[in-house]
């Protein structure tokens, strides 16, 4: 499956970014904090591992690093003393925050300058982001720290205020179908970008997945459970390892629903798949009975 930084080349619509990025990193005016934020799927952490190897390469321009010297190919071997990544499957604590900070509080071993990257930003407890805050407010030297998150509502105000944020967009339909068209020999629609919330990082990983839950089987099941041929908890059971995105798609089925034949039952499905995209997030929660449930209630209306 594809992730964010699986690809070597920076994704198109992230060029310019990168650019203007490093530009203000050679005219010594980027901030030491960065936070790029943006929805999943578009390369935020493509585009943060660009800016990292800019940061550290010893003759950088303004289109990143040169890919030659000495620092870019520890980057590339993964064995830069001065590159720090922060990585974490469920919470970030305070004590993986703190050796992070230890480790950017050291000297220099290659170059000048220091990176730590926390790629799940949005993961760290609150006492971990109040660890962070001083090297936020008073960073060593040459010390950069990019964060990337999919969620700002899930950092603390006194994080956001301190970064130097960067909305990343959706790139347009046009870049991410021509993207998308050089990556494999897929059918890809504009339909099938939209079920996957237009991201296409989202697509290519869905496409790569064999095993995958595809748009086409989550429209027949649908159809099927709302005729009664499918049973709902036979289906629930099968996709619980799908289930956010297959409240998603709900959410999305009902959203142009509604904008096409303006029928009330359909805007309603549509608040109540919202409901239960919220109560997906929490931990723990059993997904097989939550998607039963988000069923019986779209059966019922």
């Amino acid at each position: 499956m594809i992730t964010e930084a699986a690809s070597e080349h920076l994704l198109p619509w992230l060029v310019s970014t990168r650019q203007a990025l490093m530009q203000r990193f050679l005219q010594h005016s980027l901030h030491h904090g960065l936070l790029l934020s943006g929805p999943e799927g578009i390369g935020k952490r493509q585009l943060a591992n660009a800016l990292m190897k800019g940061l550290l390469c010893l003759q950088p321009s303004e289109q990143g690093e040169c890919g030659q010297c000495q620092s870019c190919k520890l980057v590339s071997a993964g064995t830069h003393p001065d590159h720090h990544v922060l990585e974490s499957e469920k919470q970030l604590g305070v004590d993986a925050i703190r050796s992070g900070i230890a480790k950017l509080n050291s000297t220099a071993q290659i170059g000048r300058h220091k990176v730590l990257l926390i790629p799940v930003a949005d993961k760290m407890t609150e006492a971990a982001s109040n660890a962070l805050l001083k090297t936020l407010e008073e960073p060593t030297d040459n010390t950069y720290l990019i964060l990337i998150t999919s969620n700002l509502n899930a950092l603390l105000p006194t994080i956001l205020s301190r970064c130097e944020k960067h909305q990343l967009a959706l790139p347009s339909v046009s870049q991410s179908l021509n993207w998308l068209a050089t990556q494999g020999d897929f059918d890809v629609t504009e339909a099938l970008l939209q079920a996957y919330g237009n991201a296409p990082l989202r697509v290519l990983s869905a496409l790569q997945d064999e095993a995958g839950l595809s748009y086409r089987e989550f429209t027949d099941g649908l159809a099927d459970m709302l005729s009664g041929k499918a049973d709902i908890t036979a289906i629930a059971a099968k996709w619980q390892g799908s289930a956010e995105l297959v409240i998603d798609w709900c959410q999305q089925y009902y959203h142009d629903q509604y904008r096409a034949q303006l029928r009330s039952s359909d805007f309603e499905r549509y608040q109540q798949c919202i409901g239960f995209a919220r109560r997906a997030q929490h931990p723990g929660i059993n997904k097989t009975l939550l998607l039963t449930q988000l069923f019986s209630q779209l059966i019922q209306q």
